[in-house]
């Protein structure tokens, strides 16, 4: 039985050694393609001959900035989520003091969505990949995700205590269903589809807070968040 190909160790630099700007640069440019194909192609179909062609040099060459394949895609992936977490909480930063817990809340998901769709190839990737990666992998990327996560129910327990959400509602279970909902936008989005990423956003922040049965007569829907 021929045995397994051996990970290739990474040529330079070596731990604690700086690359030059010109060395960035080039770093910056091979994950921000990489994250590219990750985005379109997924975990199995992305390979490092596109990523090199998309980041302008030769595949052999991505091994002076990392070990391996599996490497390079774990900190697109991890940069997908933490990017995707700063850009939440600056979005809220920006809000009114007098901002309510349930607009907060919408104002999050409006822009995780946003960020998902029409922003950040890092953030699609990793919505799209995260699930396609190895079971060690996945562990690893999953503490940023947890991280996130617990940012997300500060933001659920908030509105409960508002009145916004109803309390015994199963606050895990509700951020899960959210963050797979807006995650999963990323498979089926399409920019000639039925609806624009903002409309996407306001489906999505309706459902969660306010429902899309239709009203009775005589009932009105709630106002849209003003927190755009």
């Amino acid at each position: 039985m021929a045995s397994a190909p051996r990970k290739r160790p990474a040529a330079e630099p070596r731990a604690g050694q700086k690359l030059s700007p010109r060395g960035e640069l080039k770093r910056t440019q091979i994950l921000d393609a990489a994250a590219e194909v990750l985005a379109v192609r997924g975990f199995a179909g992305t390979m490092l001959s596109e990523i090199a062609e998309r980041a302008g040099t030769q595949a052999g060459s991505l091994y002076y900035h990392f070990a391996s394949r599996e490497d390079l895609i774990e900190e697109v992936l991890r940069r997908g989520v933490t990017l995707t977490m700063a850009h939440v909480r600056a979005a809220l930063t920006e809000l009114a003091p007098e901002t309510s817990a349930r607009d907060r809340l919408a104002a999050a998901i409006r822009e995780h969505v946003r960020f998902q769709l029409d922003v950040s190839a890092y953030a699609r990737a990793s919505a799209r990949s995260t699930g396609q990666v190895p079971a060690e992998m996945r562990a690893r990327i999953n503490r940023e995700f947890r991280r996130y996560g617990v940012f997300l129910d500060e933001l659920i327990m908030e509105a409960m205590a508002d009145g916004a959400i109803d309390p015994g509602v199963d606050r895990s279970a509700l951020r899960m269903l959210l963050i797979g909902a807006a995650n999963w936008t990323t498979e089926w989005f399409r920019p000639d589809g039925t609806s624009n990423v903002d409309e996407i956003a306001d489906l999505l922040v309706r459902l969660m807070l306010s429902g899309v049965a239709k009203p009775k007569p005589g009932r009105r829907l709630p106002k849209k968040s003003k927190v755009d």
